[in-house]
C-alpha cells in the first residue's frame, strides 16, 4: 500500500513539474515576473546587499534591475566608486541611447578618472562599442591610452582599423587570430575587414579555419563557413553532425575536413575510419590526422602514439595541435618523435618551460647531453616546477634562495599606508568582491621595482591580506623574500593537524597555497570553501566520518574544522591511492575516480613528472605541478635541507581500474 501511495504521488510530483516546466516555456513573461517577485526588494537590503545586487544586474546587462539597487548602493564606498562605471558599461553593452550623447558621456567620464582603473577599463568598454559600431577612427584615437591592454577583441578591432585606412597587417593578423580561441563579433570583423582590403584571400581564411578546427570553436567554425561561402545545411551538418554529413558524401573537401575534425574530438577512432575512406589532398589528410592524434591523447587513448607517427606530423598545424601529440611521445617515452613534435611547435610554444625541460631530456635520451643541458640552463633560477626539474638534471636539489640584501625597510613598507588603491582593494574584499578587489591591488602594482613589490607584500603580510602578499612576493625578478612567497601563517594550528593525520604539513601548506592563497573564507565557483576549499557534500561525508554529528557548512570557514576536514580527506585520498602525493593531488582537485582512470591508460611505468604533463584537464595538471612544487619549496624551509621534486612526484604504474569509494 505504501508504495503503491509513493508511486502515486511519485506520478503526480512529475505531473506538477512538466506542467511548470511547461507553463513558463510558453509565458516566459511569467517565469520572469515571479523571478522579479523572488528576487530580493530595494528597501529591505543594506548598502552592502544593494552593491552585490546592482553588480549580479550588471553581469546580466538589466538596466532596469540596476537602477532599481543603484541608490541604495551608493551609500557604500564600494557602490559610490563602482555603481557610475557599472551603470556606463551596462549601456555601453545595450548601445543605450544615441551615440553621439553616450560617447561625449563617456570620455567625460574617462577623462575625469583618467589614471584610474575604472577610467581603463571603462576606455575598453568604450573600445569595444566602437568597433560594434564601426566608429573605428575614434576607437584609434583611444587604443593607445588603454593601459591594460588586456583584451583580445580589442586588439581584433584595432588591427580591422589599421587595415582599412591601408596599414599591412596581415602578417600581425595571422598570429592574432591563430592565439584567438574564438573569434567573437570583433576578430571576425578583422578576417571581414581584411578580406575586404584584399590583405587575406581564401588560403587565409582556411589557415584561420584550421585554428577554429583546432580550438574546437563551433561559432568560429560557422562564421569563417559562413565566410567562405560554404553550404549552410552542409556546413551545419559537418559541425552538428559529422558522421551523418560525412555518410552523405557529397560536401566537398572542406566539409569533409571540418566534419573530420569534429568527429575527432569526439570519437578519434571513428573519425581515424572515415579519413582512411575519403579523398582529400595530402595537406588536409596530415591535418585531420593530427586533429585525430591530439584528440586520441586527449582521451589518453593507446592509439595515441602510433596515431602521432604517421601522417600527423607532416600537419600544418598550431601549438594547440604540438602539445598533446608531444603529450603522446611522452607517455610512450619516444624521445625522437617528442624532438619533433617539439621542432614544430612555435617559438612561443618551444619557449614554454615545460617543453624546454622536455626538448632537453629527449636530447639527453638521444645522445646529445651537453646540448640539453645547455638547454636547461635557460630555465634554471625561474622557482617553478619545470626549474626544480632542470636543477636536479643538473645536479642541484631544490634549495630556498638566499634573501635578498636590497630588502625594504619600515619607511618603504610604510609608504603604502596612503595608496588608494589598495584601499580600494580592502573595501571590495569586505563585500565579497575579490575579483575586483585584485584588479585594483594590481592596478597599483604597476612598474614597481623589486624592493618596491617586497614592500607592498609585506604591507599586506601585516595586514593579514595574504594571497596579495604571496602574489606580490611572486612578481619579483632578481630580489627576493621567500618567507614571503611561501608564508606559513598559523603553523601552530596546522602542523600538530597534519601530523595527527600522518601527512607531511609541507604537502598540506603547499596545497593550502594553491587552493585559497591562505584566504579563510574563500569560496569557489563551484562551492568549495574555506583554506583547504572543502566542498559541502565532501564535507557532510568527512562529518560522518569522523562522527562529527553537530557539523555545519558554514564552519568550514573556520580554521580548525577546515584544517581537520581538510587533512582527513587529503589522508583518504592518499591512503586509496598507495600513498603517492602526486595521485593524491590530482584526486583532491579533480575527484578520487579521475586519476585512477588516468593511471589505466598508462603503457608502462613513468616518472611522475612525465604523468603530470600528460593529465588531459589543464587545470589539474596546472594545479599538481604547483602543489608539488609548493611543498618542496616549504619542505626545504622547514628542514633547512635541499629537497627533490622528482622524489616527491615518484612514479606511477598502470593498474587495473577500480572505483574509488570517497566522494
Amino acid at each position: 500500500m505504501a508504495a503503491g501511495v509513493e508511486r502515486s504521488m511519485g506520478r503526480w510530483l512529475i505531473v506538477l513539474l512538466v506542467s511548470v516546466c511547461c507553463a513558463a516555456a510558453i509565458d516566459p513573461a511569467a517565469a520572469q515576473r515571479r523571478a522579479a517577485a523572488a528576487a530580493p526588494r530595494p528597501e529591505s537590503l543594506t548598502p552592502e546587499e544593494s552593491v552585490l545586487q546592482a553588480r549580479q544586474a550588471m553581469q546580466k546587462d538589466d538596466l532596469e534591475r540596476f537602477d532599481q539597487f543603484a541608490t541604495r548602493a551608493a551609500e557604500h564606498p564600494v557602490g559610490a566608486l563602482y555603481a557610475p562605471y557599472w551603470r556606463l558599461r551596462i549601456r555601453l553593452n545595450r548601445n543605450d541611447g544615441d551615440p553621439a550623447l553616450l560617447d561625449r558621456e563617456v570620455d567625460r567620464f574617462v577623462g575625469a578618472r583618467a589614471g584610474t582603473l575604472i577610467g581603463d577599463l571603462a576606455r575598453r568598454d568604450w573600445m569595444l562599442n566602437l568597433g560594434r559600431r564601426g566608429e573605428f577612427a575614434r576607437l584609434e584615437s583611444q587604443y593607445d591610452k588603454w593601459v591594460l591592454q588586456d583584451d583580445g577583441q580589442v586588439h581584433c578591432y584595432r588591427m580591422a582599423a589599421r587595415a582599412l585606412r591601408g596599414d599591412k597587417v596581415a602578417d600581425a593578423a595571422r598570429d592574432l587570430l591563430a592565439q584567438t580561441r574564438d573569434l567573437g563579433s570583433a576578430c571576425a570583423t578583422l578576417v571581414e575587414t581584411l578580406l575586404q582590403t584584399r590583405q587575406f584571400d581564401r588560403d587565409d581564411l582556411w589557415r584561420t579555419m584550421r585554428s577554429a578546427l583546432e580550438y574546437n570553436s563551433a561559432g568560429s567554425i560557422r562564421r569563417l563557413g559562413q565566410l567562405m561561402a560554404l553550404d549552410d545545411g552542409g556546413l551545419d551538418a559537418a559541425i552538428e553532425r559529422p558522421l551523418r554529413a560525412l555518410a552523405a558524401s557529397s560536401g566537398g573537401r572542406e566539409l569533409d575536413v571540418i566534419a573530420l575534425s569534429r568527429l575527432a574530438r569526439g570519437n578519434p577512432q571513428g573519425a581515424a575510419e572515415r579519413l582512411a575512406t575519403v579523398s582529400l589532398p595530402a595537406r588536409d589528410k596530415a591535418f585531420v590526422a593530427a586533429q585525430i592524434a591530439a584528440s586520441s591523447m586527449r582521451k589518453l587513448e593507446p592509439e595515441a602514439l602510433t596515431l602521432t607517427r604517421g601522417d600527423a606530423l607532416a600537419a600544418e598545424a598550431g601549438d594547440e595541435t604540438w602539445v598533446w601529440l608531444a603529450r603522446a611521445a611522452l607517455r610512450g617515452q619516444d624521445w625522437r618523435t617528442l624532438l619533433a613534435v617539439i621542432d614544430k611547435m612555435s617559438a612561443d610554444g618551444r619557449r614554454d618551460p615545460a617543453w624546454v625541460y622536455w626538448r632537453a631530456r629527449a636530447l639527453a635520451a638521444t645522445g646529445r647531453k651537453e646540448m640539453g643541458d645547455a638547454l636547461l640552463k635557460t630555465i634554471a633560477g625561474q622557482h617553478h616546477s619545470d626549474d626544480q626539474l632542470a636543477n636536479e638534471e643538473l645536479g642541484a636539489l631544490t634549495i630556498v634562495p638566499a634573501t635578498s640584501v636590497n630588502l625594504p625597510g619600515d619607511a618603504d613598507i610604510a609608504a603604502f599606508d596612503g595608496n588608494e588603491g589598495f584601499a580600494r582593494a580592502i573595501a571590495l574584499y569586505g563585500v565579497g568582491l575579490r575579483f575586483e578587489g585584485n584588479r585594483e591591488w594590481n592596478w597599483q602594482l604597476r612598474g614597481l621595482n623589486d624592493r618596491q613589490l617586497l614592500a607592498a607584500a609585506s604591507w599586506a603580510c601585516r595586514r593579514q591580506i595574504l594571497d596579495r602578499c604571496v602574489n606580490t612576493a611572486e612578481r619579483t625578478v632578481a630580489d627576493h623574500d621567500f618567507s614571503l612567497r611561501f608564508i606559513s601563517p598559523f603553523v601552530e594550528q596546522l602542523k600538530p593537524v597534519a601530523i595527527e593525520s600522518g601527512l607531511d604539513p609541507a604537502w598540506v601548506y603547499g596545497l593550502i597555497r594553491q587552493e585559497s592563497r591562505f584566504i579563510m573564507d574563500a569560496r569557489s565557483s563551484a562551492g568549495a570553501q574555506g583554506l583547504m576549499q572543502m566542498m559541502p557534500a565532501t564535507a557532510r561525508w568527512v562529518a560522518r566520518k569522523m562522527g562529527v554529528s553537530d557539523f555545519r557548512i558554514e564552519q568550514l570557514n573556520e580554521l580548525p574544522t577546515n584544517l581537520r576536514f581538510g587533512t582527513f580527506y587529503l589522508k583518504s585520498v592518499s591512503d586509496d591511492l598507495e600513498g603517492s602525493p602526486l595521485l593524491a593531488s590530482a584526486a583532491y582537485n579533480a575527484g578520487p575516480n579521475r586519476p585512477r582512470t588516468w593511471r589505466a591508460t598508462l603503457p608502462g611505468t613513468v616518472e611522475g613528472a612525465v604523468f603530470a604533463e600528460i593529465i588531459p584537464f589543464h587545470e589539474t595538471r596546472d594545479y599538481v605541478k604547483k602543489v608539488l612544487s609548493n611543498a618542496t619549496y616549504y619542505a626545504a624551509i622547514f628542514s633547512g635541507q635541499p629537497q627533490s621534486l622528482k622524489q616527491r612526484l615518484g612514479t606511477v604504474s598502470p593498474r587495473v581500474q577500480a572505483v574509488s569509494a570517497l566522494p
